[in-house]
């Protein structure tokens, strides 16, 4: 039996990810740049040319909400989300590596019940469109729950999968020279 077809898998997969990674860092940069240039925009018809713009506030807005929700997948990607690890700290390894995994898979848990209750609400809110540039208001602003609550299941999916469950403890590999002084991990 050859395991050419497991490997087929893995490697669709490792590509699969590759380009969902991008992909969010890309959309990322984009609605960073785009809220920058709008606001920018915005001030220069203010107080320039004694013009205000009717749809930059809106525009912004539904922006920065894409901006955050993906932001905050990207985040659970890189394990860069805030934690209190007191307590988990004071386990065994082999107790924190348990804890670790079922903090994973309730996070996990909440990302499924945020897709799919994000999927309803948008499919209930059809019909209702933004104030200054009329478009659907489902789509461009409450989609960004279901959005990312997707991407942030696949991450934290992904990391279940390929044990990458168990949070840096600390240890670090090249301590910081002693004249730039605090922490020189990237934990």
């Amino acid at each position: 039996m050859t395991t050419e077809p497991s490997y087929k898998f893995l490697k669709q997969t490792s590509l699969l990810t590759k380009c969902l990674d991008r992909l969010a860092d890309t959309l990322l940069a984009t609605l960073s740049a785009g809220i920058i240039c709008i606001v920018l925009a915005a001030v220069f018809f203010r107080y320039v040319l004694n013009h205000s713009l009717s749809w930059s506030d809106e525009m912004v807005r539904y922006l920065f909400v894409w901006f955050t929700m993906l932001g905050a997948a990207v985040t659970l990607r890189e394990r860069e989300h805030i934690r209190v690890d007191f307590f988990v700290e004071k386990l065994s390894a082999r107790h924190r590596r348990w804890a670790e995994v079922a903090m994973l898979a309730c996070v996990s848990i909440f990302h499924a019940a945020l897709m799919v209750l994000g999927i309803c609400w948008v499919w209930s809110t059809r019909g209702s469109y933004t104030s200054a540039l009329q478009w659907p208001l489902n789509l461009f602003f409450y989609a960004a729950l279901p959005c990312s609550a997707a991407l942030s299941l696949w991450y934290a999916v992904r990391r279940l999968i390929h044990g990458e469950f168990v949070e840096d403890d600390g240890v670090c590999d090249n301590p910081p020279a002693p004249d730039h002084g605090g922490d020189g991990c990237n934990s």
